[in-house]
């Protein structure tokens, strides 16, 4: 028998057992293999579930007495079928399917990734350290580590980047290029470049580098949709695919067609592409990552940890499917099977209930113009804190083992199960409660490394708060219902009512309210007086609330569309230590070029000098001199073109549009050299003159531009008009006075 202590680095499966790395205090890693089959589950008639058992191609099963849904009373006896892979586990299910008449059997726990359910059934997590003691193909756990723990030890980690570059054969990069150079940088700064020999032994120079190195991270740009794929195409045109091992497992990094797939998610269409694994290691493509992109990897070994989603998985998930593994895991600690496909439909409702259950959160527009010491009230994930504190769940609105339910829904008299706590409430409160322990240490702490590791920690689990109420009410969430998330909408009104009322008894007046925030003043109030408010608030509601601040002028600003209309997230403002918030506008959207941003973020500057309202309209004339100096360098076209690069998503394939938009242009110019685009996908470009037509803006990616492209500088002049517009309109300047006073 053999003993290792270290860390849960990677797992995954192969046919007939896991294997996972662990990642020893001595810095090197070990490979384990523990004799471990996936399992799925069918309900149906017992008879007939018999009868499937006796299949020829059901091969190893058994009856197991299981919860079939989330709130059973009682166990169901299922099915209980072992498979080799995660794949056989797709084909039985769906010939199970196909052969039941997609009627007569129900199936269960056939998509979750077997490293998952791995980690679950073993109460494991990513990055936990554990004592494993492995003999003959087995390996008995003995976990040294908890999920609870706030200040855990994590190991020193080897990381690298990895950059490649072609010999183009086109304006962009493809994978029929021949190599050119490969750059491997090193976390202490060093870089090593591999650039001469042919290419055969540039590629053999790679696993000679990542073998002397042995690192734990890999970092890529782009490494998911063209370096790995680009490399194993690459090694195969020269007969040497099978010596390209850049992972510590001793197999290939294979060849595969780089195909993603485009969702839909909302409200937007989003491409996610084919992940390229380097087993034993991680490969982390910031092209192809939210929460490492956002809060580093501290923020993803948080998720992964809290989760219980491998690394590699949770880098590239989405919010949604993070937040899943933890439901899930909840769910299989609790004997109940995970749907398929999930067929839980919405409570029937008449007219009069529809209208009085569909009405969202509290809204309270704002006055748009300019208001003077307005102080910002924020209820600390109020939504999450109702879902865990209300018993908020698909299985507990509605529930139908309460006959005399203790707790109701506000407004809609929705019963709410006192008998069990619901699976997502579990969920979410361990998320709660990590981020509430890390914003508490941030502020008590002087250590500014550590601030920073907290920071990073409590930001990714603010993520997956900010997703759970939404998620409640998707379709397609196993433990979501639209009942709980109309439900979740009633007790935050009322929450909210409460709240706005008691501040208008001590005087305050409400200027604007949104689901979780409000904006108040008072005459000749004080930071003293917002905190003893939250103090009071937070005593009654037994909601955790925090005072962001005081404003010294806050502008509330109107809809682009319609100037009459009211926008509940659209304003900027200074508080009293001079930071400035701004929501809605251009410099913080995606799309926004460099240029465009540059010049609203100089006028904020100066208008951020004022303190108070009075100052802020003396010194619009001097912010329109900054809009003039941008209009001047644009119309003198010096302006570099990285300046001018405006990024925006594709929501068709290029073909598919109806009405040529610029990304749609920009893309099919892309494909037309070789790229490969997608709906969803991010495409660049900047705004050009079409040659044959003077007066018709078109488009061209940035690699494409060329000495004969005439970029479209008026175009650029006229989003400088408009994004100052959207910061003055309220004043009075809209974009026919801002254009003619450029003139």
């Amino acid at each position: 028998m053999m003993k290792h202590l270290g860390w849960i680095l990677d797992l995954y499966h192969k046919p007939g057992y896991m294997v996972v790395w662990l990642k020893k205090p001595d810095g090197r890693c070990v490979r384990l293999i523990d004799r471990w089959k996936p399992k799925l589950h069918v309900g149906g008639n017992y008879r007939e579930l018999v009868d499937l058992a006796c299949k020829s191609y059901i091969e190893q099963c058994h009856f197991v007495d299981k919860f079939e849904r989330a709130g059973d009373i009682e166990k169901t006896r299922v099915l209980e079928i072992e498979v080799e892979t995660d794949d056989e586990a797709a084909k039985l299910a769906n010939r199970i399917q196909r052969e039941g008449k997609y009627s007569r059997f129900r199936l269960y726990d056939v998509d979750i990734p077997s490293p998952q359910v791995y980690l679950y059934q073993k109460d494991l997590f990513p990055l936990a350290l554990v004592e494993a003691d492995e003999k003959d193909d087995e390996v008995q756990w003995n976990l040294r580590d908890s999920r609870e723990t706030i200040d855990y030890k994590l190991p020193t980690l080897r990381e690298i980047r990895l950059e490649v570059k072609t010999r183009k054969t086109r304006k962009i990069r493809t994978f029929e290029d021949e190599l050119g150079s490969l750059q491997i940088k090193h976390d202490d700064g060093e870089a090593f470049t591999i650039d001469s020999g042919s290419e055969g032994e540039k590629i053999l120079g790679l696993v000679d580098c990542f073998r002397e190195a042995d690192p734990d991270i890999v970092i890529t740009e782009g490494g998911d949709s063209f370096i790995f794929p680009y490399l194993a195409r690459r090694a195969h045109e020269n007969g040497m695919l099978d010596r390209l091992i850049l992972g510590r497992d001793p197999s290939p990094l294979r060849v595969y067609e780089v195909q993603g797939h485009s969702y839909f998610s909302y409200g937007k269409i989003l491409y996610r592409e084919t992940a390229a694994r380097l087993l034993g290691r991680l490969h982390i493509d910031g092209h192809n990552a939210f929460i490492s992109a956002d809060c580093g990897l501290e923020g993803l070994f948080e998720i992964s940890r809290t989760c219980i989603i491998p690394i590699q998985r949770a880098s590239r998930a989405t919010i949604g499917t993070n937040m899943t593994s933890l439901q899930l895991y909840h769910a299989f600690k609790k004997e109940v099977l995970i749907p398929w496909n999930k067929n839980q439909p919405e409570e029937l409702k008449d007219s009069e209930e529809l209208v009085n259950a569909d009405r969202g959160g509290f809204i309270y527009g704002p006055a748009t113009g300019i208001h003077d010491q307005v102080g910002e009230l924020d209820f600390t994930s109020l939504y999450p804190t109702l879902m865990r504190d209300k018993n908020l769940s698909g299985e507990t609105v509605n529930c139908k083992c309460c006959l005399t339910p203790r707790s109701r829904v506000p407004e809609l008299d929705y019963n709410i199960c006192g008998r069990q706590i619901g699976i997502v409430p579990q969920s979410l409160d361990i998320l709660l409660r990590r981020r509430r322990s890390y914003k508490k240490q941030k502020r008590e702490i002087k250590d500014e490394q550590l601030r920073d590791k907290f920071d990073q920690r409590q930001s990714a689990l603010k993520w997956i708060l900010v997703c759970s109420f939404g998620y409640l009410g998707f379709k397609n969430a196993r433990f979501g219902k639209i009942d709980a998330h109309i439900a979740t909408c009633a007790f935050s009104r009322v929450f909210l009512d409460r709240a706005v009322a008691l501040a208008q008894a001590h005087g305050f007046k409400l200027v604007h309210g949104i689901v979780d925030s409000m904006w108040l003043s008072r005459p000749e109030a004080t930071a003293a007086d917002y905190e003893a408010l939250c103090e009071l608030l937070q005593r009654d509601l037994r909601i955790p609330l925090s005072f962001e601040g005081q404003y010294k002028w806050i502008v509330f600003l109107d809809s682009k569309t319609d100037p009459q209309a009211q926008v509940l997230n659209r304003y900027y403002g200074i508080f009293q230590n001079r930071t400035l918030r701004v929501r809605g506008i251009d410099l913080r959207r995606h799309d926004t070029p460099e240029i465009v941003r540059k010049c609203q973020r100089d006028m904020l500057a100066i208008l951020s000098t004022a303190d108070d309202s009075q100052e802020f309209k003396t010194l619009v004339p001097q912010a329109l001199d900054t809009l003039r100096e941008y209009a001047s360098k644009l119309q003198s076209n010096s302006v570099p073109l990285e300046e001018l690069v405006i990024t925006r998503s594709l929501s068709k394939n290029p073909g598919e549009y109806s009405h040529k938009v610029l990304q749609a242009i920009a893309a099919q110019l892309l494909k037309n050299e070789g790229g490969s685009v997608h709906a969803g996908q991010q495409v660049s470009y900047v705004m050009t003159i079409d040659s044959s037509n003077r007066t018709m803006t078109t488009a061209a990616p940035p690699e494409l531009v060329d000495d004969n492209t005439v970029i479209n500088l008026q175009g650029y002049v006229g989003l400088l008009i408009s994004s100052a517009a959207n910061l003055l309109l309220p004043l009075g300047y809209d974009k026919k006075s801002l254009t003619a006073s450029l003139a």
